[in-house]
């Protein structure tokens, strides 16, 4: 089981943890990272299995620019249903996000821009 310690704004960057019971000083945890973009050799959109002491300072004032949001309070069977849940709620707050600030999300003008 895995447990979300850690949630930033929008879920752009997620730090998880197994055991879902698992303390700051559970000797034989195993940390996770999900992020938007590429961070060093791991790759977005993914979860990469991270260091203690990584996931640790995403606890520091220096990730307070990530921003932050509530954590699921129930743990997950495995990586793969806790990345689903992850990116629907991510792709979910984007949408909310675009709407709020009058972009259309559905819209294929910004498909054609590029073309």
């Amino acid at each position: 089981m895995y447990t979300i310690i850690r949630c930033g704004a929008r879920y752009c960057c997620v730090i998880l943890v197994t055991p879902a019971n698992a303390g700051p000083d559970t000797q034989d945890a195993k940390y996770y990272r999900f992020a938007d973009w590429e961070i060093g050799d791991h790759k977005s959109g993914v979860f990469n299995e991270i260091t203690r002491n990584t996931a640790l300072g995403y606890f520091s004032g220096m990730a307070d620019g990530l921003g932050f949001e509530d954590c699921p309070r129930d743990p997950f069977p495995t990586l793969d249903v806790a990345l689903k849940f992850v990116t629907e709620k991510r792709d979910e707050l984007m949408r909310k996000l675009f709407l709020e600030i009058g972009i259309d999300p559905d819209s294929k003008d910004d498909e054609e821009d590029t073309k």
